[in-house]
């Protein structure tokens, strides 16, 4: 069938191409608000280190309050709960941007950013649970997952350099501005689709049963809060790479390689999931995060703009396997009526290592020059090892007591 083969087949289910489609379109933003807002303030206010803060305290809001937002659309349905995020949250961006062309104070900046990261819709869970709920117990659902990290990864190398397009082109709030309308079209469109829209579940926990407390979901959290890491510091530590060569638009491009690389494997790793067996996905999943802090221990070597491509490159084919991996172990230790939960806190993970690596890199820069922002970068990844070995006995009993009790995943 080949690699396409599979993927073909998943769309042809009816609805999948328009929810997907739409879903692309109201989750592009991600991978340029954060970029848009470093570009932006460093623009202005000619501080990394404000940048990068104004940027975490974005991307903190929305790990925290996101979770809140999915469990209120897991009990009472996408429609009713995303409009109001999505009114919401590009009030926010709008606001932001004003206020930073505006000379706002720091503070004001980071009221605004956190009130418009909390209010972000969890895009990315939202159509995750449309296909757990389209293909129910099909083993086709983990081709499903791959495709949309493939979509991620594409989100990827699209967001980056039109960003920077944007700012440079245009003018530094213009990647904010632009976020907002991008997330406005996708989501109306998304929640037009009431068909494939799952159901709402009414709240039946019980003490023990937050997605948090399922064993072996802790650990991958931890994995995948690392490998956020490893994104957010790139971001950063690549803006000021290229800013010292004069050349500030081909960070995009050096960001899109990276996103490049992930694809690709994810496209692989994707047409061969659906037959991959359960039992199978601990092992891998240690293996994955041990091969991403191979290939991005290179990047301390402080390269310049040409090499800095190649070796984000080769660092973004091992990245891809750890996403996937994750959020198909999430999938598998979460029962279906805490899905959007679940996979939300996966994404809010993520977030919350890219906001500290944000942070913390752009700290670094302005206080020790350009090169020592890759050294978050292989810090971030030497944790995704650390985590993934320390926490893949867990995550296999996790799996383990997943097919002895089926039951508790109803």
């Amino acid at each position: 069938m080949g690699i396409a083969g599979p993927y073909a087949d998943l769309l042809r289910r009816p609805g999948a191409a328009r929810f997907t489609s739409a879903a692309f379109i109201a989750r592009l933003p991600i991978s340029m608000v954060g970029l848009g807002i470093v570009l932006m303030i460093s623009a202005l206010r000619d501080s990394y280190a404000v940048a990068g803060v104004v940027a975490a305290a974005y991307t903190v809001s929305a790990a925290l309050i996101n979770p809140l937002g999915a469990r209120a659309v897991d009990r009472w349905g996408q429609l009713r709960i995303v409009r109001v995020l999505v009114t919401v949250h590009v009030l926010g961006l709008l606001v932001l941007a004003y206020a930073a062309v505006a000379d706002a104070p720091a503070w004001l900046l980071l009221v605004i950013a956190i009130a418009a990261g909390g209010s972000q819709p969890a895009t990315g869970a939202l159509v995750r649970a449309r296909w757990a709920h389209l293909l129910g117990g099909d083993g086709r659902l983990r081709t499903a997952f791959a495709f949309e990290g493939v979509l991620d990864e594409l989100i990827f190398i699209v967001g980056p350099p039109l960003a920077t397009f944007l700012a440079v082109a245009l003018s530094a709030p213009a990647p904010v501005v632009a976020s907002a309308i991008l997330v406005s079209i996708g989501s109306v469109l998304l929640l037009a689709q009431r068909s494939t829209e799952p159901p709402p579940r009414p709240a039946t926990r019980t003490r023990g049963t937050h997605p948090l407390r399922r064993p072996g979901v802790p650990s991958v959290l931890v994995v995948l809060m690392a490998t956020g890491g490893v994104f957010g510091s790139i971001d950063v530590a690549t803006v000021a790479v290229a800013d010292e060569a004069g050349n500030r638009a081909a960070a995009g491009i050096v960001l899109a390689l990276y996103a490049a690389g992930s694809m690709a494997s994810a496209l692989v790793l994707g047409s061969r999931a659906a037959g991959r067996s359960d039992h199978r996905l601990p092992r891998f999943f240690l293996y994955a995060a041990l091969a991403l802090l191979l290939v991005t221990v290179p990047l301390a070597l402080q390269p310049g703009l040409i090499a800095l491509g190649g070796l984000v490159l080769l660092a973004g084919l091992a990245v891809s396997p750890v996403l996937i991996t994750a959020f198909t172990l999430i999938e598998t230790l979460v029962p279906p009526r805490q899905i959007t939960e679940g996979l939300t806190w996966a994404i809010s993970a993520i977030g919350l290592g890219v906001a500290a690596a944000a942070a913390g890199t752009g700290t670094l820069v302005d206080q020790y020059g350009t090169g020592a922002g890759f050294i978050v970068t292989v810090a971030s990844a030497g944790l995704v090892a650390a985590a993934a070995a320390v926490g893949h006995v867990g995550v296999r009993r996790g799996v383990q007591a997943r097919d002895v009790h089926p039951s508790a995943n109803v």
